[in-house]
């Protein structure tokens, strides 16, 4: 049974190559890929806004972040004040880190102001796309400088609850105390069995 197991499994491994030398005396060699269609790289992107208007708002951007710098700022004194070491530290390392994207903020809206003076627009969305990304980069540690403070992102004005009670209740804040249920007390079943009784009380 096994030498017959061996020679179908030698059949079946050579039988293959035998057929595709009796055939053709060679093995074909698989076809090549097509070939790739050839990249346009002349096309230039082209921005939907003017210079100035990149400018304004890397102005914009600007400001923004001025203003996210002095609320951590504000919040770090807080946290000073209240001696709270990790909450200080962590708003220390986003204030750092604002100040960081600022400094490049500021060296990439110099470039774009020079830029905007060549009329150079492919530098131009170049830079703008800079001045954006360092603006989201703001944003996003803003988002975690409250969160270091534990403040809500969302917030959108003081709570106010409204309390409905339902037709037929009085209208007072102190309702009377609900009545506890009657306390049952259940004696103990006597014991059946005549081995190890307990004594009764």
């Amino acid at each position: 049974m096994y030498r017959a197991f061996r020679v179908m499994w030698l059949f079946l491994l050579v039988a293959p190559v035998a057929l595709a030398q009796t055939a053709g005396g060679e093995v074909p060699a698989p076809a090549p890929d097509p070939a790739p269609a050839p990249v346009d790289l002349s096309t230039v992107q082209k921005s939907t806004i003017s210079g100035d208007e990149m400018l304004s708002q890397g102005r914009e951007y600007r400001q923004q972040m001025q203003s996210i710098t002095m609320q951590i700022q504000v919040q770090s004194e807080q946290a000073k004040a209240d001696k709270d070491v990790i909450r200080l530290n962590c708003l220390l390392d986003k204030l750092n880190q604002v100040k960081v994207n600022s400094n490049m903020l500021d060296q990439a809206l110099q470039s774009l102001q020079e830029c905007v003076s060549r009329h150079d627009e492919t530098a131009q969305l170049h830079e703008y796309t800079r001045v954006t990304i360092i603006n989201q980069k703001a944003q996003v540690l803003r988002t975690e400088a409250d969160a270091c403070v534990g403040a809500e992102t969302n917030y959108v004005g003081p709570t106010k609850v409204v309390v409905e009670s339902p037709a037929g209740l009085t209208a007072t804040v102190d309702q009377p105390a609900a009545v506890a249920p009657p306390l049952t007390i259940i004696d103990r079943p006597i014991v059946a069995s005549p081995y190890d009784t307990p004594p009764q009380p």
